[in-house]
């Protein structure tokens, strides 16, 4: 694909600018500032929208002296191209102001920018442009590469560079890499997916899972020493402990308790002189108990007729209680609602003598011609005035008779005064209950309690007596259970001693235990660590094996400029990479530190092999061209922007 004319209009400074490039080679000759790059700008934005510089914020727009931007100008750009078939593509672009008028306004206002679309006359839509520009010149990406010397090598980030080199000389598969490497031996072993022998994980995956179970292994050993120090310290002392002899301790025991167990039982078996004194003395406790019930109901009747007669007035009186409630919420309800008219009233009363107090405050003067209006409008207004001030106070009006009338208000009033008095009148007969019940109640009779009673009295001293005749038979019986229970308490604490040794030999024999499992999980661990740092290591040395490869096979396609795929680090690990080496001095140096010339040659050395590999070229624009004695050989259209001081305008050379 070649340039055959471009065509500048009011685009970032340049008026009208027509150059002729023919399809051929050609360089464009200029002063600083006379807009060489200018024309490069063109071009990219044409065709992706961005400055050749990268700048941000980009803009075609004219402006004037003054710094500011010149308005109702259309800024442009038309080139046409011939294809590689022979058939020739314009495209033209244009950026202008939007304009609109505002419903009611007589003046359009400023409302953005929008830019137009043409190919070989014919307007498209942006995304109808922009899939012909890819259809016809490739990817936007592949465009910067194509037009740009230093695109892919200081703008395309690493990665991508490097996808687009495997794509140029095709990739190394895994297996060829490791069955072609001797040291790789094994590394399959390691990249093997658990249970799928066929399956395995790329080298990165498995890079990635090694590194997170390293993490979390040496995380787990790093606690492992503390955790067997916790668990020794743990351990008690077993120094002396038999076993087999506490065993035999602990059933002698029982079997001594059994037989206390049975004496003590025969001991308390044996008494029954005790168990009848305890049966006759339930017995009279009963008979108590009837007693205290047949008492109370026995005075219960002697005042019975006067607690009836003060239980009927408390009821009375309840009821008024509650009839009071009810008044008090009543009166309540209806004193909000008098007052809510009462306010009502008052706001109807200002707002009437505000509107009957307005007055027409129109306009006699025309304020359009400053001239007297037509009596009869003047008039008219005023009566349209007066009729609606006299509608409005109608209005009031209705409105105070229908919610706050002074009949309304003097009714409410009354049916006030009347529910005050009603519970006045209430208040005053409960406060007579009060007495009446207050005279009831001093004529209950003071009854003696049971306690005074012969029948309470003969019953209890019989209780006494048989109480004191069962310590006398029981205290012999109770000394004797006494005795055993407290040989019995001795030879079970005696085993409880006798388990916590036990205990201890427990204890000990799970903590060596776990002591044992701690240092087996240490050593399991280390030896999976060593493992994992093992795979990690032919996994870095099949990265430097493949990238070798690589590296011969993608430098192949290139004559002076070379590609470092790799960087060793400190560790013995290496960092994927693809830095473009140029040749400088007969050393080859980083793209970064290269001098502009060197720079610009490698850019072109990479844009012949990008045209080849995707079949395509197009015109290659090189700035500051003046710095270079000698450019590399394209296959492409060329053209150079070259300062020179004595081209106070433009000049085209083409050859």
């Amino acid at each position: 694909m070649r340039l055959i004319t471009l065509h500048l209009f009011n685009f970032q400074g340049i008026k009208d600018l027509r150059l002729d490039f023919g399809g051929r080679n050609a360089a464009i000759y200029g002063d600083n500032a006379t807009g060489k790059t200018t024309v490069f700008n063109a071009i990219t934005w044409l065709l992706f929208d961005k400055a050749s510089t990268g700048a941000k914020n980009f803009t075609p727009k004219t402006k004037g002296a003054d710094g500011k931007d010149i308005h109702y100008l259309e800024h442009g750009v038309e080139a046409c191209f011939a294809l590689d078939d022979g058939q020739e593509l314009t495209l033209r672009k244009v950026y202008k102001e939007s304009y609109k008028k505002k419903h009611g306004s007589a003046h359009e206002e400023f409302d953005g920018h929008e830019i137009k679309y043409s190919i070989d006359g014919v307007p498209f839509k942006e995304k109808e442009y922009i899939a012909a520009l890819t259809e016809n010149f490739g990817s936007i990406e592949r465009v910067k590469m194509l037009i740009m010397p230093d695109y892919f090598s200081s703008e395309l980030p690493w990665d991508n560079r490097r996808r687009i080199l495997l794509d140029m000389c095709g990739d190394i598969s895994d297996r060829d890499v490791i069955g072609g490497t001797k040291e790789l031996e094994g590394l399959l072993d390691f990249l093997a997916m658990p249970g799928a022998s066929d399956k395995h994980y790329t080298v990165d995956e498995y890079k990635k899972i090694a590194a997170a179970k390293r993490t979390e292994i040496n995380k787990e050993l790093q606690t492992i020493p503390a955790r067997i120090d916790e668990a020794q310290k743990a351990m008690p002392d077993i120094s002396g402990i038999d076993l087999a002899k506490i065993d035999a301790d602990i059933a002698e025991i029982n079997a001594a308790i059994e037989e206390k167990e049975l004496e003590k039982r025969q001991v308390l078996a044996g008494d029954a002189t005790v168990d009848t004194l305890r049966k006759q003395i339930s017995a009279l406790q009963t008979q108590l108990a009837e007693s205290r019930s047949a008492y109370a109901a026995e005075q219960a009747k002697v005042n019975e007729g006067v607690y009836a007669e003060i239980a009927k007035l408390k009821g009375d009186q309840s009821n008024l209680r509650k009839a009071l409630h009810n008044k008090k919420d009543a009166l309540d309800s209806k004193q909000r609602q008098l007052s809510a008219m009462l306010t009502e009233r008052k706001n109807l009363l200002d707002s009437y003598a505000k509107v009957s107090a307005g007055e027409w405050q129109g306009d006699e003067i025309c304020p359009t011609c400053d001239r007297p209006l037509p009596e009869i409008d003047v008039v008219k207004a005023k009566e349209a005035f007066n009729l609606a001030k006299s509608t409005k106070l109608e209005e009031i009006n209705k409105e105070g008779q229908r919610t706050c009338s002074k009949d309304g208000i003097a009714l409410l009033e009354a049916e006030v005064a009347v529910i005050t008095g009603d519970i006045a009148s209430t208040e005053g007969s409960i406060a007579d209950f009060d007495n009446l019940i207050a005279e009831q109640e001093r004529k209950v009779r003071q009854v003696e309690p049971f306690e005074n009673s012969e029948a309470h009295k003969s019953i209890t001293e019989l209780i006494q007596h048989l109480r004191n005749n069962e310590s006398q038979a029981g205290g012999q019986v109770s000394q004797q259970a006494a005795l055993l229970t407290n040989e019995i308490t001795a030879l079970r604490n005696r085993i409880d001693e006798l388990v916590a040794s036990k205990s201890k030999l427990t204890l000990a024999e799970h903590q060596t235990k776990r002591i044992d499992e701690l240092a087996a999980s240490e050593k399991r661990l280390s030896s999976e660590y060593e493992a994992l740092q093992h795979g990690v290591f032919l996994c870095e040395e099949f990265i430097k094996a493949k990238v070798s490869m690589l590296t011969d096979k993608i430098n192949s396609k290139f004559e002076t400029v070379r590609f470092r795929l790799f960087v060793e680090q400190i560790n013995g690990g290496v960092k994927e990479d693809c830095e473009v080496m140029v040749s400088a001095d007969g050393r080859l140096v980083p793209y970064t530190f290269a001098n502009n010339a060197a720079k610009i040659n490698a850019g072109l050395e990479i844009i012949n092999a990008l045209a080849k590999h995707y079949e395509t070229s197009i015109p290659v624009f090189v700035d500051n061209a003046e710095s270079i004695t000698r450019l590399q050989d394209v296959d492409t259209q060329l053209i150079r922007l070259i300062v020179s001081e004595s081209d106070k305008i433009l000049r085209l050379e083409v050859s």
